[in-house]
């Protein structure tokens, strides 16, 4: 969905993005559920804690499943509940590569929380994750009753 037709879209607060974020760990840990249910159907065996190639395959999930959000539509279940979008600099959906650095940049900023801590200190309240990435989560207006 590109931004460029609707109402200037404000910046979201950190406040919606925590909650999205906690609302998406929901959704992730089911996803990791299913992703291990699979992998052990597969292997026919424990896995150890620490495999290396099971880490990877996890992480490729969780990859799969934030690029094709973002990609796709511009959010995430958890986003799409708290009515954010994620856009480039330019308003459009961002691309796959971008999707993806964003995904591993958030990855290495605890899963996104360190980098929401400092959109608190950001003179334009825009998360790390955000600013290296020139993207751009905003806020969605409620939807109109008629």
């Amino acid at each position: 969905m590109d931004t460029k037709n609707e109402v200037a879209l404000e910046l979201a607060g950190v406040w919606p993005r925590i909650m999205a974020l906690v609302y998406e760990s929901l959704i992730v840990a089911a996803i990791l559920f299913l992703a291990t249910a699979i992998a052990l159907v597969f292997t026919q065996k424990k896995i150890a804690p620490g495999t290396v190639w099971f880490d990877l395959y996890l992480l490729a999930v969780l990859a799969s499943y934030f690029c094709y959000c973002w990609r796709r539509s511009g959010q995430t279940v958890g986003m799409f509940a708290w009515r954010l979008l994620l856009s480039d600099l330019g308003g459009k959906r961002v691309d796959f590569a971008t999707a993806l650095v964003r995904f591993l940049v958030a990855t290495l900023l605890g899963f996104g929380v360190l980098g929401l801590l400092w959109a608190l200190v950001d003179i334009d309240r825009v998360a790390l994750q955000d600013r290296l990435t020139k993207t751009r989560v905003l806020r969605l207006p409620k939807a109109v009753k008629g």
